[in-house]
């Protein structure tokens, strides 16, 4: 009982800690799966083993069953009390959290913690705000034993009693970083507010390679055991030899500033003209106060005389419309492209709205695009490396804004109609109002139509390419069902070199790669598109490209649209797919060998380095140290901080990348800012990969100065959070490492998700 009163007291940071071991699991109520799911089809086979335990098939199965049914238990308690069942607890119900779960019970039950059966109702009255009566859990309890979970009220409580027992242990290690001492807030303070510049000299592991000596084939085999169920990891110190999913894409690239240009040359005078005359009351009105723009001098004599004095004023102008206005009637269309490789007619695509130009007035707040969401927890420190992490937003340009106003649902705030005069005012004439001269908006109305029918023009393109595409993916099908047993040809895919030639397109074609590779190439990986979402704020989400070709439920030979920053837009599609798997050894081979050679040269690596460190001068320059050595390489990096700047603003905690440091990590940072000016130290990156020599040239502000910024600043605790934050993780995900290494845990195979 004395244990659960610590986690009533301490319940929301228990939630806390609990959701960095669960890597943010989000709430979505997981079907039933019916008790003992797989224990029927699967030998009962030793899964998992540690100091005092074991799991086999059987009793993971059950187990993870067990969460599930917990899951949804509180759901549905939750929901009779009256509220959001997405606001009750959810625990992860993937295997490695089944296991690390009866690890986190056992060692509290080692630290004294009990969480009795009284304790459970405790918590079941306050999950329920004592709303649930006894006989209505039961109620619950029957519905889920008749929707398949062969479960009793017993094995609900001692799950229940597990999950509370780690919780509470993680509470524990919780209040072990809470509090922040001076001396760590200091710490915190000055690793987004202090900058440093040194000298480095570069020692590269892999450049002993020839130094190492191989073992014999039995170790290296026994190595590439220890880690062939593990994906490579650029930033990991540890070695991967599973073979990530990779997949090779074909694309055409329509680049907007090109078909712009190309079609303002046909946009005529007269379909400037009919622009204006349509869209003046919303667009080219006069604001009050401020007088038209001149028109050139040698227009001046056809341009209307301000109204005298004593015109009523015109009325305010409305809000720019979200969208801009659709051409006049009358309008030239937009040039239709030819077929991409079919004489099949083209579908009738929506235009795009035309995207605003800098000249036009800012769109509503309804065609922004929604703020990117925050990625899941684990992918965190991984942020910048991880593919499927959201990329951090930016301000749209036009391009991105019409698209946002495009994908927007039909909800959207319409434009403003033109004020109407009070009642009993005098209605001043068609003179009486004032607005921007043709002359003065005629380059802006022939950006914005051409804009508008570029888009009109891409759209076209893509939309026959994808149309071609589907054909040859539906024939394709056909072809492997019976064409190919018959003998018979396979259809050919559409020419991408002839459909870039005729519509003035870029193609190109991404080899098999991974989506980190993908997304590391930037251009085509790194774009994006919007997608209509209800629940979102505004009505639409950004979705990154390598989640549509990557992701789950992604298809080959299926059209992708997509689009980047620069408004450039690509149409792309997966012709190959080769999902994850683990090679054998001697396919992975030389993998195995580049790895061992790796780690072996690591201390070679940093003796070299602090040999450089040692030498006579060092302290005054490096590149007097290693002069004479063409081998070394030696250059000045900063200034630059610990966390990058817009850590503190994103809430993220990032490390900063210094230019010229390969993947630096907390070790080089420490390093660096644990010097006095002219001080030397030696620190791995983080993959220890490279050894670096380092010598401190300078700090700013001095340490002086920036306590009395920290003693101004030492009561706002959100200039610390971040890197409090990041030193948790860490140290959390440290803990956990040496929890399950003190257990000897031992999986024999990989754990499932």
């Amino acid at each position: 009982m004395a244990g659960f009163g610590i986690f009533r007291t301490y319940q929301k940071a228990s939630m806390v800690a609990l959701a960095i071991l669960a890597m943010l699991a989000f709430f979505v109520l997981p079907p039933l799966l019916p008790y003992g799911g797989q224990a029927a089809t699967v030998a009962d086979t030793p899964v998992a083993k540690w100091s005092g335990g074991e799991l086999r098939e059987k009793a993971l199965d059950r187990a993870v069953t067990m969460k599930l049914v917990l899951n949804r238990f509180l759901a549905e308690a939750t929901m009779a009390a009256g509220r959001d069942p997405a606001q009750a607890p959810r625990y992860p119900a993937d295997e490695q959290a089944v296991v690390r779960t009866m690890l986190l019970a056992e060692e509290a039950t080692k630290n004294g913690i009990v969480v009795s059966d009284a304790a459970i109702n405790d918590y079941l009255a306050k999950l329920t705000s004592g709303q649930v009566p006894a006989d209505q859990f039961d109620q619950i309890m029957k519905g889920l034993r008749a929707g398949g979970a062969g479960v009793s009220q017993h094995d609900l409580f001692e799950s229940l009693r597990h999950e509370l027992l780690a919780q509470n242990m993680l509470i524990l290690l919780q209040r072990g970083f809470s509090g922040d001492p001076p001396g760590l807030r200091w710490d915190y303070f000055r690793r987004l507010t202090q900058s440093a510049t040194a000298e480095v000299v570069p020692v590269d592991v892999r450049s002993f390679g020839d130094q190492i000596k191989l073992p014999a084939v039995a170790t290296l085999r026994t190595f590439f055991d220890e880690h062939k169920e593990e994906l490579p990891d650029p930033r990991s110190v540890k070695p991967g030899f599973r073979e990530p999913h990779r997949a090779q894409v074909e694309y055409l690239v329509a680049k907007r500033g090109l078909f712009v240009d190309e079609i303002s040359k046909e946009i005529t005078d007269a379909d400037i003209s009919e622009f204006y005359e349509k869209n003046k009351t919303t667009q080219f009105r006069v604001r009050p106060g401020t007088a038209p723009a001149a028109p050139p001098a040698a227009e001046a004599k056809g341009v209307a005389e301000t109204p005298a004095e004593g015109t009523p004023p015109a009325a305010e102008a409305p809000a720019a419309p979200s969208e801009p206005a659709a051409p006049a009637e009358g309008t030239p269309p937009a040039t239709e492209p030819a077929p991409a490789t079919t004489p099949a007619a083209e579908p009738a695509p929506a235009a795009e709205p035309a995207p605003a130009t800098e000249s036009a007035a800012e769109p509503a707040p309804a065609t922004e695009p929604a703020p990117v969401e925050k990625p899941a927890e684990g992918s965190g420190a991984a942020a910048a490396r991880s593919p499927f992490r959201q990329v951090a937003y930016q301000a749209p340009d036009a391009e991105t804004q019409s698209a946002a106003a495009e994908a927007a649902p039909a909800a959207s705030e319409s434009p403003a109609a033109p004020v109407e005069p009070a009642d009993g005012e005098a209605v001043a004439g068609a003179e009486a109002e004032q607005f921007e001269p043709l002359e003065a908006v005629k380059d802006q109305i022939r950006q914005q139509l051409a804009a508008q029918r570029s888009n009109a023009r891409i759209d076209n393109i893509f939309d026959a390419v994808a149309l071609d595409l589907s054909r040859y993916a539906e024939d394709y099908a056909v072809w492997q069902a019976r064409g190919e047993a018959q003998g018979l040809k396979a259809p050919l895919p559409p020419d991408l070199s002839v459909i870039a030639k005729v519509q003035g397109l870029e193609s190109g074609q991404m080899p098999l790669q991974s989506a980190e590779e993908a997304f590391d190439g930037g251009g085509l990986g790194r774009s994006f598109d919007f997608l209509p979402d209800p629940g979102s704020r505004f009505g639409i989400r950004q979705i990154n490209w390598v989640e549509m070709v990557y992701g789950q439920g992604a298809v080959s030979q299926r059209a992708v649209r997509s689009r980047d920053m620069e408004g450039t837009r690509y149409l792309s599609w997966r012709t190959a797919d080769q999902p994850e798997f683990v090679p054998t050894f001697d396919t992975a081979r030389p993998n195995v060998e580049r790895a061992w050679k790796i780690i072996a040269g690591r201390e070679l690596a940093r003796k070299r380095a602090e040999e450089i460190a040692s030498k006579p001068g060092a302290k005054e320059s490096l590149e007097g140290a290693v002069a004479g050595d063409e081998s070394l390489q030696v250059f000045k990096v900063g200034p630059f901080f610990w966390l990058s700047p817009q850590a503190a603003s994103s809430g993220v905690p990032q490390i900063s990348q210094p230019a010229g440091i390969v993947m630096p990590g907390n070790e080089f940072m420490s390093a660096v800012f644990s010097l006095q000016p002219g001080g030397t130290a030696v620190a791995f990156n983080e993959p220890k990969t490279v050894c670096y020599c380092i010598r401190l040239i300078d700090v700013e502000p001095p340490a002086e100065k920036l306590k009395e910024r920290f003693v101004e600043t030492k009561s706002d605790p959100r200039m610390t959070a971040v890197a409090a934050q990041d030193e948790f993780s860490r140290s959390f995900g440290t803990w956990i490492e040496e929890l399950e290494s003190r257990y000897q845990l031992e999986w024999k195979r990989k754990p499932r998700r």
